[in-house]
């Protein structure tokens, strides 16, 4: 403080951060800003909403929930051999297979990794960062459990899991018609 007093620099205002729950995910993955007036002076803050985990997980998520509508659409106007169709929806069937096993690697990795972390900690009687730690390996295999399950849900065929490859479906089928349609017009 004397120091920016020496120099004449004004210290900076915190900002707090102020969780918010709202309706959907952000589907651009940036952070949601809006300028907020504080009752107590006439400045703005802004306040920051994030969405998902910030962890592994929320690429599968994100994957489950991307639209192939508009490949599948462009395929079938260069394609429209449904044995094409039917090998593509493979493809991003097994990518998201892959991306499970990863990511279920990266989870089991950060769960070894903090509980040598714990051990540290309990040994030099950190509790508080044991028990911070604790709770952080929790979520870990939290996340793992939920994994799994996506992972039986997938191979059951739940449409919860297969919103990535209908998209694609949709999109192809629409192509086909487009094709179909522009050739009945030109003849």
């Amino acid at each position: 403080m004397a120091l920016m007093k020496l120099f004449g620099a004004k210290p900076q205002e915190k900002v707090d951060m102020i969780p918010i729950l709202t309706e959907g995910p952000n589907v651009n993955g940036k952070e949601d800003k809006e300028p907020v007036e504080d009752e107590k002076d006439d400045t703005k803050r802004i306040i920051t909403i994030t969405w998902g985990t910030g962890m592994p997980i929320d690429v599968i998520f994100n994957f489950i929930h991307k639209n192939f509508e508009e490949e599948g659409f462009q395929d079938a106007l260069v394609n429209s051999d449904i044995t094409y169709r039917d090998a593509k929806e493979r493809i991003i069937r097994n990518d998201l297979e892959m991306l499970f096993k990863r990511i279920i690697l990266k989870y089991k990795s950060d769960i070894r990794i903090v509980s040598v972390k714990i051990e540290n900690a309990q040994k030099a009687l950190a509790l508080a960062a044991a028990s911070d730690m604790a709770a952080l390996r929790e979520t870990y295999e939290e996340h793992l459990a939920e994994i799994q399950e996506m992972q039986l849900q997938l191979e059951a065929n739940d449409p919860k899991m297969t919103t990535m490859i209908e998209s694609y479906r949709r999109g192809f089928l629409k192509g086909i018609t487009a094709n179909a349609v522009n050739f009945i017009n030109n003849k």
